[in-house]
């Protein structure tokens, strides 16, 4: 299985470029350091190549919002990515793990045939993802016990949640390398080449940890979030000017326009009288009156029944979800097993 979760080789064939310099760190604790800055010819080819890897994505967009409206699974997500948040905090994760796994978690669910989420489906789908996500990003991932101890309503037995895994990678493609706002945003540093990089960096990364538990920043694709957001912090240290072109001529119009949206949606929510993400202690994610039982195990059965995928047709990815009747589910099969 841990073979199946190495580093990806994106658009591979005779063709392939080298790989890029190994620019992107694992970043622990609550401080960020970048490497060595990448010359103009190579940034602006690792950024033209997460561009097409973005395009083949589809977790973002009004089209995303309104498919989370439509399943309530608003609040689910925002408790999701708290969880993430927390979670990272009290294991000592990196911050690549944490965007990774968000975006593992709402590109699955976009991936699901489900009418209703029942709170353990969106817990599972959780788990899942950070543990993908984990073992993708960490030199040494923690166990499934260390990720479940707070902040849930259930803990789930190990082949549960490794048989999900297998679910979730196969609803993905395989493809967890996804671009975020947080990969994006590195490179876009290594673009400035001001002093104080590590500082600016995570500043930076603070900035996106809010926007990836706001709702409206999932109309826009991560790279124009990151490019807002780095915008945003050149324009705080009077550093915009000098910047501003270097950046925005690595973008089409298209994106140019995109980026100047979300900005705009920024400055708006961030005049919002004490607005700031939520950050609820792993007891406050549940239910008021719930307590985890940590001798409760669930164990689920038939999860490729009950997690069915819609699959894509043609290659422009586009799911022609409003034709489809979802009829005749099978029932769901939990079994409950009490530790000793």
């Amino acid at each position: 299985m841990d073979n199946l979760l190495c580093d990806e080789s994106w658009l591979s064939g005779p063709s392939t470029p080298e790989p890029f310099p190994n620019f992107r760190l694992n970043i622990h604790d609550d401080h960020v350091e970048m490497s060595p800055a990448m010359d103009a010819a190579t940034v602006e080819e690792a950024i033209s190549m997460d561009l097409e890897k973005e395009s083949c994505f589809s977790n973002h967009g009004d089209k995303f919002i309104e498919f989370l409206v439509s399943k309530k699974l608003t609040d689910a997500r925002s408790q999701t990515v708290q969880w993430l948040i927390q979670t990272r905090n009290r294991l000592n994760l990196s911050f690549e793990t944490i965007f990774c796994a968000a975006s593992c978690f709402d590109r699955f669910v976009y991936a699901t045939i489900c009418n209703e989420w029942s709170k353990w489906m969106v817990e599972l789908v959780a788990v899942t993802s950070l543990s993908i996500a984990s073992k993708f990003n960490e030199v040494s991932s923690p166990s499934l016990e260390d990720f479940q101890m707070e902040g849930l309503n259930h803990m789930f037995h190990h082949k549960t949640v490794l048989e999900m895994e297998l679910i979730v990678l196969k609803a993905l493609e395989w493809r967890v390398n996804s671009v975020t706002s947080f990969s994006f945003s590195q490179i876009l540093v290594t673009t400035i080449g001001m002093g104080g990089g590590d500082i600016m960096m995570n500043r930076i990364t603070d900035h996106l940890l809010d926007d990836l538990c706001d709702l409206k920043m999932l109309a826009y694709a991560p790279s124009a979030v990151a490019v807002a957001v780095v915008l945003g912090f050149l324009e705080e240290k009077a550093a915009l000017e000098e910047n501003l072109g270097k950046i925005m001529n690595l973008f089409g119009e298209e994106h140019k326009v995109s980026v100047a949206k979300c900005i705009n949606v920024m400055k708006s929510r961030n005049v919002e009288e004490g607005w700031r993400r939520e950050v609820k202690s792993p007891a406050s994610v549940l239910q008021r009156g719930e307590v985890m039982n940590m001798n409760i195990v669930y164990y689920v059965e038939n999860l490729s029944a009950i997690f069915q995928i819609l699959r894509s047709g043609g290659s422009d990815k586009k799911r022609e979800r409003d034709s489809y009747e979802d009829e005749n589910r099978p029932g769901k099969r939990v079994t409950i097993v009490t530790s000793n």
